[in-house]
C-alpha cells in the first residue's frame, strides 16, 4: 500500500479556505467573492514562494487570510490604500500576533472539557439552535443548554485569565 502526500496547495487550501469563506461573508461579501479573493491570496502566495520572496511572520493560512482579505477589499473598492504592497505589510502585521492568540485560546478551550468544547463548536461554529443543543447534548430544554454554554464561557474566560493570556 502507497501513500501519497497530499500536494501542499490543497492542504493550504483545505486549511484555510472555510475561514476565509466566513471572513468574506462577516464583511458582506457571498461565496464567489471569497472564492476569488482566496484563489489570488493562493497566486501570490505561490509566486512570491518561487520567486524566493516569501517573508512570512505567521503561519502560511494567517498570511492568505490577510492577503485575502486585502484582494476582496481591492475588489470591493474599499481598500484604504492603492498599493497593494503597502496595503498587504500593514494587514501581515495585524495578523501576526493571531496565531499565537489563536493558540492561547485553543489551550484554554482544550482545558475546559471535550464536553465545553464541543458545545461551544455546535453553537459557534455549526449555528446549531439552543434547542438543537439541547437535544444532542441531552440537556433538559434550551435554558438548561444556554446556562451551560455560559458556564462554559465562562471557564474558557477564567482560564485565560489565570494564564495572562489577554491584553
Amino acid at each position: 500500500m502507497t501513500t501519497q502526500k497530499e500536494d501542499p496547495i490543497i492542504g493550504l487550501y483545505r486549511d484555510a479556505f472555510p475561514d476565509c469563506a466566513r471572513m468574506i461573508r462577516r464583511m458582506g461579501g457571498d461565496l464567489e467573492g471569497a472564492k476569488d479573493a482566496f484563489h489570488d491570496a493562493l497566486l501570490i502566495y505561490m509566486e512570491k514562494e518561487k520567486a524566493g520572496k516569501l517573508r512570512l511572520h505567521s503561519s502560511p493560512k494567517a498570511y492568505l487570510l490577510g492577503t485575502a482579505k486585502i484582494c476582496w477589499l481591492n475588489a470591493k473598492g474599499d481598500a484604504t490604500t492603492s498599493s497593494f504592497p503597502e496595503g498587504f505589510e500593514a494587514m501581515q502585521e495585524e495578523y501576526d500576533g493571531v496565531e499565537e492568540r489563536e493558540q492561547n485560546l485553543l489551550r484554554s478551550l482544550i482545558r475546559s472539557g471535550r464536553k465545553c468544547m464541543q458545545l461551544l463548536k455546535a453553537f459557534y461554529y455549526d449555528h446549531s439552535s439552543m434547542q438543537d443543543i439541547a437535544t444532542r447534548f441531552g440537556f433538559n430544554g434550551r435554558r438548561s443548554a444556554t446556562v451551560q454554554k455560559y458556564k462554559c464561557l465562562e471557564k474558557v474566560r477564567e482560564e485565560i485569565k489565570s494564564r495572562e493570556a489577554y491584553a
